[in-house]
């Protein structure tokens, strides 16, 4: 066997132990999500919520279609079958989920986006429940009054008593409708057709796309295309690739591997990843409350890992 022939099967080798292994596929993910707040946050003087939207999933539709279609056709049948279902999953876990971040990023700081981010894993769990009314331990729904408390430590900035629906940040509100949304999109997820992960991928994208063209086209009409400068351009180009297309191809592939649940577990990581890069790179302030809601999120998740599978 030649040289090339062993620098092949080594290569080879590596891919397909990285695309078996969940907990590096998550961190992966979670690393890039956790980007997508910050990078948001910085654009968000330059560009609308919905022109984010739509062409983060325009540009990821586009890198991937290629590379999808030899499958998409050979999956078109179950597609068809399976399109009610896929329409509304990626319509609300891909469209509606983006236009609630970037709307939320125009309001509140990419800081609290993250942290509340935090309570995807809470969510997660307590979601079958809630979607399938699976039977699910008394101890998930103890730790997701805990989340909740965390939640409430940050949208009061550590005054509960000042916990007034007026007095909450309307961009705090958003994260949370957004985080709700994607627990929702996760646990779902199981129930897709068995399709190859890109096909799949381009169905949630082009789903997402048609969620927001009209809104996207009646900002056109209104107020006209955004300036858009090299900055904008690379920022779109980076969110449409990493936390988008890369991002929800390892999502997903992690849950075909492990489940909703125990995947929902790592979705804390990109608030750990994201406070710590938020900080330094948009100058943000790491505040008191923010250490105490993260600990209250953190002791959940911690909780919830002593219920047996």
């Amino acid at each position: 066997m030649s040289t090339v022939d062993h620098v092949r099967r080594f290569r080879h080798g590596i891919v397909s132990s990285f695309w078996h292994t969940p907990t590096l596929l998550l961190c992966l993910a979670s690393f890039f999500w956790a980007l997508n707040p910050i990078v948001g946050r910085a654009i968000r003087d330059d560009l609308t919520p919905v022109t984010i939207g739509f062409w983060r999933w325009l540009i990821a539709a586009a890198c991937v279609l290629p590379f999808a279609w030899p499958h998409l056709r050979d999956d078109l049948p179950a597609i068809r079958r399976s399109w009610p279902f896929l329409g509304l999953l990626g319509f609300f876990g891909v469209g509606v989920f983006s236009l609630l971040v970037y709307s939320s990023l125009q309001l509140t700081t990419a800081t609290n986006n993250l942290l509340l981010q935090s309570t995807m894993p809470i969510m997660t769990l307590v979601m079958p429940a809630v979607i399938f009314r699976e039977r699910v331990a008394l101890l998930h729904f103890a730790c997701a009054g805990l989340s909740i408390l965390g939640v409430a430590w940050f949208m009061t900035k550590g005054q509960l008593a000042n916990l007034r629906l007026e007095a909450l940040n309307t961009g705090d509100l958003l994260a949370l409708a957004a985080v709700f949304l994607y627990a929702a999109y996760a646990t779902s997820l199981r129930k897709a057709p068995q399709l190859h992960h890109l096909s799949l991928l381009v169905v949630l994208f082009a789903a997402g796309i048609v969620s927001l063209a009209i809104p996207y086209a009646l900002h056109l009409l209104l107020e006209g295309a955004s300036a858009l400068s090299l900055t904008s351009a690379s920022a779109l180009v980076f969110i449409g690739i990493f936390p988008s297309l890369v991002s929800y191809a390892l999502f997903n592939r992690a849950v075909a591997l492990i489940g909703s649940m125990r995947a929902g577990i790592y979705m804390n990581l990109p608030a750990v990843f994201g406070v710590l890069m938020a900080v330094p790179l948009l100058g943000e302030r790491f505040e008191q409350y923010h250490v105490l809601g993260s600990l209250i999120i953190i002791a959940s998740i911690l909780l919830s890992r002593k219920v047996k599978k």
